[in-house]
């Protein structure tokens, strides 16, 4: 079909295009309407690894702290991380409930851990993922120390804390609206098209009869 046959078939069947993306307008609408509010709060920590002066022994400590992320991430959602990390927050969740909302994001290529906590409750949300960055950097400092006095090698700052979200991520109703709009669209040009080839298959038997 070349592009000016498909133009007058879109303006011929413009009606039902138009029809077709209202409804899927109306039905986003309709989804995010009813879908629960719910909040995102974000905070990253990044670990870094204790190296000397020289040049190699900073390269080791760098990928040390790399090779380590995985089991950061890891214990993020373990019982030793969430139960107090839930009892810090407020109490408002539990463990079990904080480690379904939790979510732990990691590079290859960087030591930095994004953690993000969606809730219904923008500042639970807030308060829960400042608390789990704060207990993870604790757990790792002890996990990773070695035996006597020596202090851990690995070391976790907080580089972007978790603030009050002041729009929720969900439902997110511009995505909505045009996921709509486009499926509409979609299934509006999809109905022209197969009108028209019915149309033309009619024809074809008319005439051949």
């Amino acid at each position: 079909m070349q592009p000016s046959e498909f133009l007058r078939l879109v303006a011929r069947g413009r009606w039902i295009i138009l029809i077709a993306a209202a409804v899927g307008l109306v039905m986003a609408i309709i989804v995010s309407a009813t879908t629960a509010t719910k909040y995102t709060a974000s905070t990253e920590i990044y670990f870094s690894a204790s190296g000397g002066p020289e040049g190699q022994d900073l390269a080791y400590a760098s990928t040390y702290a790399q090779a380590r992320i995985p089991n950061f991430k890891a214990l993020a959602k373990s019982s030793s991380v969430l139960e107090p990390a839930a009892a810090q927050a407020g109490g408002e969740l539990t463990a079990g409930e904080l480690g379904a909302e939790l979510s732990v994001s990691t590079s290859l290529t960087s030591t930095v851990i994004g953690i993000s906590v969606t809730d219904a409750s923008a500042e639970t949300a807030a308060a829960a993922a400042n608390a789990v960055s704060t207990i993870l950097i604790e757990q790792v400092g002890k996990l990773e120390k070695p035996g006597g006095d020596a202090p851990s090698p690995i070391e976790g700052t907080v580089v972007s804390a978790a603030g009050v979200p002041d729009s929720p991520s969900v439902p997110s109703w511009p995505l909505n609206l045009i996921v709509g709009l486009i499926a509409g669209l979609i299934v509006g040009v999809g109905s022209v098209i197969v009108r028209e080839m019915l149309a033309a298959i009619r024809a074809a038997d008319a005439n051949g009869s």
